[in-house]
């Protein structure tokens, strides 16, 4: 995932396992009331285009997860997904 200026995201998720299967979306953000909400404006997979997640926000430490409901409503699946922050490569290459 990346979030750029202008409130701009872009994702692309990938499921290991059997079958493979991959999802890329970009859009919009807006972070409010310790969530951020992401608005579809193209997708891999056209249905999405239109809809906007919610993803409830945990920033602890150097760990960051968004979690929420799938991007479907009713099929009662969640999605969630985590980042840690690492560690800066301050070696300089002459």
């Amino acid at each position: 995932m990346s979030a750029a200026a202008h409130d701009l995201v872009s994702a692309t998720l990938m499921r290991t396992g059997e079958p493979t299967a991959s999802l890329a979306y970009a859009g919009r953000y807006a972070v409010r009331d310790g969530a951020v909400h992401h608005s579809i404006e193209i997708a891999s997979d056209p249905t999405l285009v239109g809809i906007t997640t919610k993803r409830d926000i945990d920033l602890s430490g150097d760990r960051l997860v968004l979690s929420g409901p799938d991007f479907r409503a009713g099929t009662g699946r969640s999605q969630r997904i985590a980042w840690r922050r690492a560690e800066p490569n301050l070696q300089v290459t002459p």
